[in-house]
């Protein structure tokens, strides 16, 4: 298997949150490899990078939904401290991300991005640590190795 220069995208609530010493070991290998890691996620820019720096995860970039959306002033807030994105805006907007950015793979939680993926979703499960990709198995309880030679070996195939 030869290193390759990827993009990988992963979630932070629901899949890195699960397991932090896995994705920050996950990580560091990617970069080791000579890819690099987006973390994409609803959360506050600030929170996800608190957390990401206390567990010592490497990144390239943080994409933070609720930042971006009130930006672009697409947010609604309420008096009791909650917001509200028009769901056809929040779902789509990781794919987007993934397609400006160029990330060749994005592990998620949640089903209802990837229908709007025109890449490779892979979509997580925190109960069993496994993810499903183009039909494809991917054993997050394994290795950190492992699972990325799993991810690599989908990504090369692909091409």
């Amino acid at each position: 298997m030869t290193d390759s220069d990827y993009k990988i995208g992963i979630d932070f609530h629901g899949v890195i949150t699960v397991s932090p010493a896995f994705f920050r070991d996950f990580s560091r290998l990617i970069f080791e490899k000579g890819s690099e890691v987006y973390i994409i996620s609803g959360g506050p820019y600030t929170v996800v990078k608190n957390f990401l720096d206390s567990w010592k995860i490497p990144y390239s970039e943080i994409f933070s939904l609720v930042d971006y959306f009130a930006g672009r002033g697409e947010i609604t807030y309420f008096d009791n401290g909650n917001f509200k994105v028009p769901d056809e805006l929040w779902n789509k907007a990781k794919a987007e991300y993934c397609r400006q950015k160029g990330i060749d793979v994005q592990i998620d939680d949640t089903p209802a991005y990837g229908n709007f993926f025109s890449g490779p979703f892979c979509l997580f499960d925190a109960q069993s640590r496994s993810g499903e990709i183009g039909g494809r198995k991917i054993d997050f309880s394994s290795s950190p190795k492992q699972t990325w030679q799993e991810i690599e070996k989908f990504l090369t195939q692909k091409n």
